[in-house]
């Protein structure tokens, strides 16, 4: 087995050795023992399922939350040569069309998609109809609410796996401390020999903290940069607002710089990320999506300009740098400013158990047919936009809703402009309706179809699907909605559960914030420190971070003087509530805009766009809150 494994390694793949650990996942893997791989940034392993995949009879599925990953390693395994597929949100419908017909026919060896396109019936059709050799699931940290990027699609995943009875399993994160390690082996039925995790060492990486106050923080970064044998670099920065603010400082500065960030578009997104992968830009400075999946061996510096939330996003983010074996820096900007923000995020996160208690209560009432509009509930109940998935995912988990799929409402149509659409083909109750959304120049409610026209809503999509795919027409849908049936009573037993899981969450992302702060400011190994977060003690210290160096640091983070709202501020708000027409209708509401937190209220009223927004962002949330409580209730 040894010799086939390295001649297929050679073949495939052109690499002479396996690095640390691979072999032996591989090995685990082709034995059918479902396995959890925790290897580090750049520790490889990618090629722990790629191999695997092609030395086993059938078809193998890489699930990932990173399109970019998704799109790149399936570009390189085509040019290889590999029969390889993917099925995701950035495709078209024919192209998805085109994957499950490649699916079906059995030509595919290697099959990429998301948690969220998995769960599509049409694609698990197709896939349980298949030999299923290995299921993959990347970035599998996600699936433990204790994990730092915890995404409520990835609570679906185990189900969904089982029904594939597949040969093999694996699950791959960077970053995992005990008890995420312990969730993902629990959810995958992993044993805790089929553990297989690499030290979160890296020699290479020499881990720097420089003490900033926000007034040298500029200086700091330009100094760092500056210093030869830093570039190409990316500088990891807390908003959009602040990448935006940071690229121009270095782009003055003459450095040939890019921002990265959610507000952009896909397709400059995808332009910055491409530049810097061929080393057309210097530096980048991004929100921390950017990196995942964006393989770039000679990034020598990755500078956190403000503190990273969690010990795992910290790690993993400097992971991104020297994956070429070569010296790289790995730097914190350390300014105690940025704990206020940080904890204000989380704070901001709670949900009050009566506005809970509201949703459930929407949910119960609807009768045994439950239909929501995600938007408009996320405006309604105020939820962060992860907050209406996570209940619902969680519902769906424990048994209490099931979905039974989604649906748009509204209609906009239009002919193509210069084209004559002929309609005579259809019967003249269709005719009708179609002619009538044509003229109407507005949105058409779809649920009036059968009583305006005798038509039943699925039929008229099904129409006006074909003339979209045909070219003949363009449309426009809105109104969203999602379908659930009630399978179990949702009770003040299931509440309570459910306030105490996010009690608990809240508690757990402060918990992280702070042992940022604390390796911060510690004077132990500062690789070793971060070592410990996740459970591993290093034989010795690294030798070259800024503590094992003895550079000096203050045992607490430099911090702006204490500041409190002042007349001017107050009269500022008094005003801007004067002048609101009552938007702000509960002191939650505008605790968040004065933190400069926005929410999907905030957004829908374009809240966010006032001056005032984020005045009050330096000020601790509870300080806020209670301002905002006595201007709101006048208490």
């Amino acid at each position: 087995m040894n010799d086939q494994l390295d001649s297929a390694l050679a073949t495939h793949f052109g690499h002479s050795h396996f690095r640390p650990l691979q072999r032996e996942i591989v090995d685990s893997v082709l034995q059918g023992n479902p396995a959890l791989a925790i290897l580090p940034t750049g520790g490889g392993k990618s090629l722990t399922y790629q191999l695997p995949a092609l030395l086993l009879d059938g078809l193998s599925i890489v699930i990932s939350p990173l399109l970019s990953l998704i799109e790149d390693q399936t570009q390189e395994l085509q040019k290889k040569g590999i029969p390889v597929e993917r099925y995701d949100s950035t495709q078209s419908y024919d192209q998805k069309q085109n994957a499950l017909k490649r699916i079906e026919s059995g030509s595919v060896k290697l099959f990429y998609t998301s948690p969220e396109s998995l769960v599509s019936p049409e694609l698990l059709k197709r896939l349980k109809s298949q030999n299923i050799a290995l299921v993959a699931i990347d970035e599998a940290h996600c699936i433990s609410e204790w994990g730092h990027s915890f995404r409520p699609s990835y609570l679906f995943l185990p189900k969904i796996i089982r029904s594939l009875k597949p040969h093999s399993i694996l699950a791959l994160t960077a970053t995992a401390t005990k008890k995420t390690a312990s969730d993902i082996r629990k959810l995958f039925r992993i044993k805790t020999a089929e553990q297989f995790q690499s030290s979160h060492f890296r020699e290479n990486l020499h881990f720097k903290i420089t003490p900033v106050s926000a007034e040298t923080r500029n200086n700091a970064l330009l100094e760092s940069l500056q210093t030869k044998g830093r570039l190409p670099a990316i500088v990891y920065a807390m908003r959009q607002e602040d990448c935006e603010r940071i690229a121009s400082l270095l782009s003055d500065h003459g450095f040939n710089t890019r921002s990265y960030h959610a507000g952009l578009t896909n397709k400059s997104r995808v332009s910055i990320q491409d530049a810097f992968l061929q080393d057309k830009i210097d530096i980048v400075v991004a929100t921390i999506a950017f990196g995942m999946g964006v393989d770039k061996p000679n990034i020598r510096s990755v500078i956190h300009y403000h503190l990273p939330k969690s010990p795992e996003g910290w790690m993993q983010e400097s992971g991104r740098a020297g994956r070429d074996g070569a010296s790289s820096l790995c730097q914190l900007l350390a300014c105690g400013d940025d704990l206020v923000p940080l904890e204000n995020f989380i704070y901001a996160k709670e949900i009050k158990p009566a506005t809970l208690q509201r949703f459930l209560s929407s949910l119960s009432s609807q009768g045994n047919s439950v239909q929501i509009s995600p938007y408009q509930t996320r405006i309604q109940y105020d939820f962060l936009v992860s907050t209406l998935d996570v209940l619902l995912a969680k519902l769906e988990v424990r048994g209490h809703l099931k979905f039974t799929g989604s649906e748009w409402r509204y209609i906009r149509a239009w002919p193509v402009a210069g084209k004559q659409v002929d309609l005579t083909t259809y019967p003249l109750k269709i005719q009708h309706a179609l002619e009538s959304i044509f003229s109407l120049g507005n949105r058409y409610d779809t649920f009036e179809t059968e009583s305006e026209f005798g038509i039943k809503p699925n039929k008229l999509w099904t129409i006006l699907h074909e003339l979209r795919d045909t070219g003949d027409i363009v449309y426009k849908p809105s109104g969203w909605l999602w379908n659930y049936k009630l399978l179990k009573p949702i009770n003040e037993d299931l509440t309570k559960v459910l306030i105490l899981d996010l009690s608990s969450q809240f508690k757990n992302g402060l918990h992280k914030v702070h042992a940022v702060e604390q390796i911060a400011t510690s004077r132990q190994c500062i690789p070793s420190h971060l070592a410990k977060w996740f459970g591993e003690k290093l034989p010795q210290s690294c030798g070259h971070c800024s503590s094992c160096i003895k550079e000096k640091r203050p045992r607490k983070l430099p911090i702006s003087n204490e500041s409190i709202l002042s007349d001017e501020q107050l009269e500022r708000i008094k005003a801007l509530l004067s002048q609101s027409n009552k938007r702000f209708q509960n002191e939650q509401q505008l605790t968040r805009f004065l933190c400069g937190i926005p929410s999907p209220y905030i957004r829908h009223y374009f809240l966010h766009q006032k001056k005032e927004f984020g005045m009050l962002s330096y000020l601790p949330y509870a300080d806020v809150n209670a301002y905002a409580k006595a201007m709101v209730t006048g208490v």
